[in-house]
């Protein structure tokens, strides 16, 4: 199912975990050098500006590719769009064979360019052809999960994973197949299933490809099942998505269960990653766990924004104070100390630059006012005159 040639992924796979050894001090810059001329790898760019910049040159290209099909085809435009648009897909996915297959092109840019291009083609050539947007959403989870799969494409899981939430959203807002005040739980049920496939396929080797999908699976499920109970997004969704008009003094239904799962939830994620070690767990339980605070001061202004940033930002000093104090000295587990393959000397580094900017430098200048070389001083050299 993979396009690419499974040696030379597993070169490059491998070729990118010994820089990542080398960044770390284990492997030096010659043992590096002779990985690179020992392996045969797949083309690609790992500085994201760059990656950024082809991926917008790819994009003039297909672009320019389409508007060119456009032209000789422009007496179909009107009455067979959805052929048009399917003829768009084609050529989007034969250019993305060709540059994964001749060119050999992992990550490159101009890749990126032509498979989320033939993805959103494809996703408009359903929706046209059935008129309905259910079927461009299910036509989008299948597509992007399809080229995740082959191109081992990153992106492409979080088009899928949205294509799924949009048409589990359409069901029950649209075509009505639940109550639509059902759509919080129905949302939460659809994180957890998402979170426990996850769980499933982070632990199968065959799957090693797909770290970083994979990784964008556990980040979309637990955002997923925050947002979906979380007090604002429930409250100003459920008054523009289904006109629930909501008068001072009044909440909406369930209103004490939303407020628990607002708070409730991040709490357990970073409960739960301090106790697995997940980081990225870790930092969206602190990053929701900072909405949440938001969420509650959006509708409620117990105290002036001055005096709720003072308390918190001495709450946090003192927190974060305790904790090094707490985990400093040890050595395993959680602790304080740098992780293994991280260069430590690191701050020690920036100590340094930090001091050299902060202390004034001048050159020492000679105070000596005696006349070397002038003859004016006890002999010392001969004057300028005869």
């Amino acid at each position: 199912m993979i396009v690419f040639n499974k040696e030379l992924l597993d070169n490059t796979f491998l070729f990118a975990e010994a820089k990542k050894l080398n960044s770390q001090g284990f492997v030096s810059k010659e043992q590096l050098s002779e990985i690179k001329k020992q392996l045969l790898v797949l083309t690609s760019n790992e500085n994201l500006l760059i990656r950024i910049g082809f991926f917008i040159l790819g994009s003039f290209l297909f672009s320019s590719l389409t508007a060119v099909i456009a032209l000789v085809t422009i007496s179909l435009t009107a009455s067979h769009l959805g052929i048009i648009l399917f003829i768009y897909t084609l050529l989007g996915i034969g250019a993305s064979e060709f540059l994964a297959k001749e060119q050999r092109q992992f990550g490159y840019g101009l890749d990126d360019a032509f498979i989320l291009g033939f993805q959103g083609f494809f996703c408009a050539t359903f929706g046209v052809a059935f008129e309905s947007p259910l079927a461009a959403f299910i036509a989008l989870a299948f597509i992007g999960l399809v080229a995740c799969i082959r191109y081992v494409h990153t992106l492409s899981i979080l088009l899928s994973l949205i294509g799924i939430t949009g048409a589990v959203c359409y069901a029950v807002l649209e075509l009505k197949i639940l109550a639509s005040s059902f759509l919080p739980f129905i949302l939460l049920l659809l994180a957890t299933s998402l979170y426990f496939i996850y769980a499933k396929i982070s632990k199968m080797t065959r799957f090693k490809y797909y770290t970083n999908p994979i990784m964008l699976l556990q980040g979309f499920s637990l955002l997923l099942g925050y947002l979906s109970m979380n007090y604002l997004v429930v409250r100003e969704l459920s008054e523009s998505l289904l006109g629930l008009t909501i008068t001072k003094g009044e909440d909406i239904p369930l209103a004490f269960l939303f407020y628990g799962f607002t708070f409730l939830v991040p709490v357990f994620y970073i409960v739960y990653s301090l106790y697995t070690k997940d980081r990225l767990m870790l930092i969206i339980g602190f990053l929701t766990f900072g909405f949440s605070v938001y969420t509650i001061r959006f509708y409620y202004q117990i105290l002036p924004i001055e005096v709720a940033l003072l308390i918190g930002g001495t709450l946090l000093f003192v927190t974060t104070y305790l904790a090094i104090r707490k985990l400093k000295d040890k050595g395993t587990g959680l602790t304080f100390k740098p992780a293994k393959g991280t260069k430590t000397d690191f701050m020690t580094n920036l100590e340094g630059i930090v001091v050299a900017t902060q202390v004034d430098l001048k050159l020492m200048e000679s105070q000596s006012k005696m006349p070397f070389g002038g003859g004016g001083f006890s002999g010392g050299g001969a004057g300028e005159k005869f």
